[in-house]
C-alpha cells in the first residue's frame, strides 16, 4: 500500500480495512532473533574459474573496520519476482527476505522499475537487487565488528537465472539484461554470494511477491515466525 501514498483513493483506504480486519483475526506471530544456524542443503556451485570474465575480482571489504568480535555469522538469502505482477503498467514485483543466522533481517517487497518481457528478465533484475541489499549488509556487519562465515547463500526459483549466475561460459541472449546479469556473475565471482535453488513451495519470497491462499501464506510464515499465543516456534 505504501506504493499509493503519494495519492491515495477510496479503494486503498477499503483494502486497509480488509488488512486490519486480517490482522484482528489472524493468529498471532512474532519475529524473533534465533542465533542458532540454518539447517540448509548444500548448493550445486562447484569452484570455477572467472578469471577471464572478470579479472582478478574480490569482495569489498571496510579498509577501517574493527577488529572482529564474537563468533562469524551465516548469512541467508531468499528472492523471488512476479511477473508482470502488476496488471496496469505489467511491472514486476520484487520479493527479497534476508537472514542472519535464523533471524529475518531485511524483507523488501518492491515494483521493479522497468517493464520486463519474460520471466527470466523479472527474476534477474530481483537476483541484482538481492546482490546490492547482500554487499551493503555484509559491509555493515564487518563494520560493527562482526565477522562473516563465507559467502551469503542466495536461494531462488528460477532454474535458468541460476545456472546463468553459476556457468561463466553460459551466454546472454537478452542484451537490455545485461547490466543485471553481470552483476550477479561478478558478486558470484568475487565470492560474496553461493546461488542455490529451492523449490517455488519452499521460496520465503514469496510472501513478499503476490498474494498467496491463507494456507500457504500460513506455511511460509511458520518458517519464520513464532507463535505469540503458544510460545513455541512455528
Amino acid at each position: 500500500m505504501s506504493s499509493f501514498n503519494a495519492l491515495p483513493r477510496e479503494g486503498h483506504l477499503e483494502a486497509l480495512y480488509h488488512m486490519v480486519a486480517y490482522l484482528a483475526k489472524a493468529d498471532q506471530h512474532s519475529i524473533v532473533f534465533d542465533a542458532s544456524l540454518p539447517d540448509l542443503k548444500p548448493t550445486s556451485m562447484v569452484a570455477t574459474d572467472w578469471t577471464d570474465f572478470y579479472g582478478d575480482v574480490s569482495e569489498a571489504i571496510p579498509p577501517k573496520m574493527p577488529k572482529p568480535r564474537g563468533n562469524p555469522v551465516n548469512t541467508t538469502c531468499f528472492v523471488d519476482a512476479n511477473h508482470a505482477g502488476n496488471l496496469v503498467p505489467c511491472r514486476s514485483q520484487t520479493g527479497i527476505l534476508l537472514f542472519v543466522m535464523k533471524s529475518p533481517i531485511i524483507w523488501y517487497s518492491k515494483r521493479q522499475n522497468t517493464v520486463e518481457t519474460s520471466t527470466f528478465g523479472s527474476e534477474f533484475v530481483a537476483m541484482r537487487e538481492a546482490t546490492e541489499l547482500i554487499e551493503a549488509l555484509r559491509y555493515k556487519l564487518r563494520m560493527f565488528g562482526i565477522p562473516i562465515d563465507g559467502p551469503t547463500r542466495v536461494d531462488g526459483d528460477n532454474g535458468a537465472v541460476n545456472s546463468n549466475s553459476l556457468i561463466p561460459t553460459s551466454t546472454l541472449t537478452k542484451k537490455h539484461n545485461a547490466i543485471c546479469y553481470h552483476r550477479v556473475r561478478e558478486a558470484v565471482a568475487a565470492g560474496t554470494t553461493a546461488i542455490g535453488k529451492v523449490h517455488t513451495d519452499y521460496n520465503l519470497a514469496d510472501l513478499f511477491t503476490k498474494q498467496l491462499s491463507p494456507e500457504r501464506r500460513y506455511h511460509l510464515l511458520q518458517c519464520i515466525t513464532y507463535q505469540t499465543k503458544s510460545g513455541r516456534r512455528s
